[in-house]
C-alpha cells in the first residue's frame, strides 16, 4: 500500500515542493490547481492566495473556506477563457494519454489569463520501475507515467513561449539499460512500482507483485546488479523534476512590439 506520508518526508518531494512554493507569483488571487490528488498543494496554495479552484478526476475532498472542489478533466475545462490568474499543474502532464498531451496543454493555457505553472518528472528513464499486470499482462511504465519530458519538450508544447522562471529541484540516478530491462520483461517486472496508487493504465486492475522461482529471482538479482552498478559508474547525478512558470501577458506584448 502506498504509504503517501512517507513519501511527503522524501527528501527528493520536499524540494520539490519548496521550488513549487518559492516559483509561485505573489500577485494572483484567482488560482486553478489541475490535478490536485490529495490537496497536499492545494491546502498551502489556500494559505498564499485568496481563492483556489481545486480539480481531479474524481471530486476532490478537500476542507477548506478558500478552496472550491471541482471534478474535470483538463483535457476539457470546464471554465471560459482567461477565468484564473494562475494555473497550476504539477504531477499530471506525464499521465496524460500522448495522444491527448496537445489539447491537455492547450486547455490549462486557455483558461489563465496572465501565469502557468508546470512541473513534470524531468528526462525520466520510464522503463525505470515498470510493472506487468497480472490481469491483462500489459506492461505499464512506473506510476502510470506515458510521456518524458525536457526543456524543448515542455516549451513546444506550450507554443514556445519565453518562460520566466525555471527550475530543476532534486537529484538522482533513476535509469536502467537494455539487458536489465528484457531480463525484467521476461520475469514480469519483479521490481516495479506495484506499491504506487494508480492501477493498471490498460485495464484498470489494481497492480500486483509478480511470484518468481528461485531462479528467477537469481536471475533479476544479476539484473539488479548490473542496473546498480551503471547508475554508480555512469553519468552524475541529474535533475528530478522540472519546473516552469511562464507570464502570458509578457508573451502579448512581445507579439505587439
Amino acid at each position: 500500500m502506498f504509504d503517501t506520508a512517507q513519501y511527503r518526508r522524501k527528501e527528493v518531494e520536499i524540494q520539490r515542493i519548496d521550488s513549487i512554493m518559492r516559483m509561485l507569483p505573489p500577485d494572483a488571487q484567482q488560482v486553478l490547481e489541475a490535478g490536485c490528488r490529495d490537496g497536499y498543494i492545494t491546502l498551502k496554495l489556500a494559505e498564499k492566495y485568496q481563492a483556489v479552484t481545486a480539480l481531479d478526476l474524481n471530486l476532490p475532498s478537500i476542507t477548506h473556506p478558500r478552496v472550491a472542489c471541482v471534478q474535470g478533466d483538463i483535457t476539457s475545462l470546464a471554465f471560459a477563457d482567461k477565468s484564473f490568474d494562475l494555473v497550476i499543474c504539477t504531477e499530471v502532464l506525464e499521465h496524460i494519454p500522448p495522444l491527448m498531451l496537445e489539447t491537455a496543454c492547450a486547455e490549462l493555457l486557455r483558461v489563465t489569463r496572465r501565469y502557468l505553472f508546470i512541473g513534470v518528472p524531468f528526462r525520466q528513464d520510464l522503463r525505470v520501475h515498470a510493472t506487468r499486470c497480472l490481469h491483462c499482462g500489459s506492461i505499464n511504465p512506473t506510476t502510470g507515467h506515458v510521456n518524458s519530458f525536457d526543456l524543448q519538450r515542455l516549451m513546444s508544447l506550450f507554443g514556445n513561449m519565453h518562460f520566466t522562471k525555471t527550475e530543476y529541484p532534486g537529484r538522482g540516478v533513476y535509469k536502467t539499460n537494455r539487458l536489465s530491462y528484457a531480463i525484467y520483461k521476461h520475469y514480469g517486472f519483479p521490481y516495479g512500482s506495484y506499491e504506487q496508487e494508480e492501477p493498471c493504465i490498460h485495464c484498470g486492475k489494481h497492480l500486483e507483485k509478480p511470484r518468481l522461482s528461485l531462479p528467477a529471482r537469481i536471475t533479476c538479482l544479476f539484473a539488479k546488479g548490473l542496473e546498480t552498478i551503471q547508475n554508480k559508474t555512469g553519468p552524475s547525478e541529474s535533475p528530478v523534476w522540472i519546473h516552469i512558470l511562464w507570464d502570458i501577458t509578457v508573451q502579448d506584448s512581445l507579439k505587439c512590439q
